[in-house]
Parts: structure tokens; sequence; C-alpha cells
């Protein structure tokens, strides 16, 4: 300081070239704090939506299981009610059938599906499918062979996600996912 008590230039230049540095750092540890919590809240999303489509995915699996087991059940007691799609007259024997990989034969009209009812269809939060599962069983011809009895059916049964959309006219579809399995019973 000089004699009058205002400072002298050779120190206010020091301490103006400081305090733009100290700027500079605090600016670049900002930047890098943003973007490591821009990072950290990403990930964070990730995997929660990582979580969500692993529990849609076991939910919508455990119903399209569900509608296997109706469908198996169904023809072991060989239920009236059961829809069963015979085997096209004039089909070779061993031929499998086909009716299930055409997707305008899930739509419920005209109907070759069987629809599981609500009360079969196991869920530990209690509430009911959007969209209720499905089977569908087909007769399957096969060759005589000993004195065994020669009935068999394909069954396929099919979920759906809660966000599952088809086209209503052709049942392909649009939004969503599905769930399928298959099982053949003979006897």
């Amino acid at each position: 300081m000089n004699s009058h008590g205002t400072p002298s230039t050779a120190y206010s230049r020091a301490a103006s070239k400081q305090a733009g540095v100290v700027l500079l750092m605090v600016l670049v540890i900002l930047v890098v704090l943003s973007l490591a919590t821009v990072w950290a809240v990403k990930a964070s999303i990730s995997s929660e939506q990582l979580g969500n489509n692993i529990r849609i995915s076991n939910s919508v699996n455990e119903l399209a299981e569900a509608a296997l087991r109706y469908c198996e059940n169904a023809v072991l007691s060989d239920s009236a009610s059961l829809v069963v799609i015979a085997a096209p007259l004039g089909a070779a024997l061993g031929t499998p059938p086909s009716a299930w990989a055409a997707p305008s034969n899930w739509i419920a009209t005209p109907s070759k599906i069987n629809t599981v009812p609500s009360a079969q269809l196991p869920d530990a939060m209690g509430r009911a499918p959007t969209l209720a599962p499905v089977c569908m069983v087909e007769e399957v011809r096969i060759p005589p062979s000993d004195a065994q009895r020669q009935q068999a059916f394909l069954i396929t049964a099919r979920a759906f996600s809660e966000d599952f959309k088809a086209n209503s006219s052709t049942g392909a579809v649009q939004a969503g996912s599905d769930v399928w399995l298959q099982s053949t019973i003979r006897f």
C-alpha cells in the first residue's frame, strides 16, 4: 500500500490474476460435477427400466404358462367347453398343425381360441391382466403304431403385456409384447 491507503498496482494485478484462476477452477469443477450427476441419473433410470422390463417379462411368461396348463388340463379331462381345431380333412399323417401360426386365427371372432378364465390366473398382486391369456388346441394326425391309441394335440398358449395392441382385422402385433408357449399331448 502506498501512503494514501490504496493498494499498490503490483498487488492489485496479482490479486486479480489469482481471482481469475480460482474462478476458472471453480467453473471446471462445477461442470465435472454436473456431468457426473447427469450420468448418475441416466444410469439410475436405465437400471429402473431394465428392472421393469424383467418384471413384465416374468409376469407375461407366468400368464402364458397358466394358459398352457389350463388347456392341457382341459384336454386331459376331455372338457366339452374346450374349442379344438380338428385336423384338416385329407391332411397327411404326421403333418404338424399350422393354425396357430396365422395371426388372424388369434382374433376372438371367429373363435378358434380358448380364453383362460380370470379365476385360473395366478397373480400375487390380486390384479387381473388387461388382456386375458389364450390358448389354441389343434388335433394332430399321427400314424398308428402297435396297439396304442393314436390321438395327439398341439397346444399353443399366448399371453400379453399390459401395453399389447393388435390389429383388429389381421391380428398382427402393433405394440407391446407377447409370449408364446407350446406343448404336445399324446395319448
